[in-house]
């Protein structure tokens, strides 16, 4: 009976981690970066331009970056887990999965250090139309992953909960 409760909270444990990495993704989207790219409006004073802001949104992204590459590494090695350990094989987690650590690897090792290198080169260096098209496949890509990510959350649950309703079944 250990067993089982100590795989029910390594389950649940990956479902709570889905959770953090989309709610932190719908944090920095929905709400952060409309209020960091607005500052002006709110404290007309602080003297702070669009550059300015992408200077500190770009900040917030590095910590996000770092949970994104830690889950995507947790995300690896559970989904190896699960599909080495289960008898029937199911390849649709292992695919989606796939997808989610190239999209976060993609982001944090592709996108964010292009637009980093666009900063250091100055305002007039993000001004450009290969920045914004560089900068909208970043956000295409932020909210590709959030998706996928929330359809795992979804697959997770459900697939505990058949577990559960399984294992309740059988005694």
């Amino acid at each position: 009976m250990k067993r089982n409760a100590f795989v029910l909270f390594i389950h649940a444990l990956y479902i709570w981690l889905l959770g953090i990495n989309i709610g932190a993704i719908i944090t920095a989207g929905a709400f952060v970066a409309p209020v960091i790219f607005q500052a002006y409006t709110f404290l007309p004073d602080l003297g702070i331009t669009n550059f300015d802001s992408g200077i500190l949104m770009t900040q917030i992204f590095l910590k996000i970056n770092t949970l994104l590459n830690f889950s995507a590494i947790i995300i690896l090695i559970y989904e190896l887990l699960i599909f080495n350990f289960r008898n029937k094989k199911d390849f649709f987690p292992l695919l989606l999965n796939g997808i989610i650590v190239y999209l976060i690897f993609t982001f944090t090792f592709f996108y964010t250090p292009k637009i980093i290198e666009a900063q250091e080169q100055g305002a007039a260096s993000v001004a450009t139309p290969e920045f914004a098209s560089l900068h909208h496949q970043s956000e295409y890509v932020f909210q590709f992953l959030l998706i996928l990510l929330s359809i795992n959350l979804v697959w997770r649950v459900i697939v505990l909960y058949k577990n559960i309703q399984t294992k309740a079944k059988n005694k």
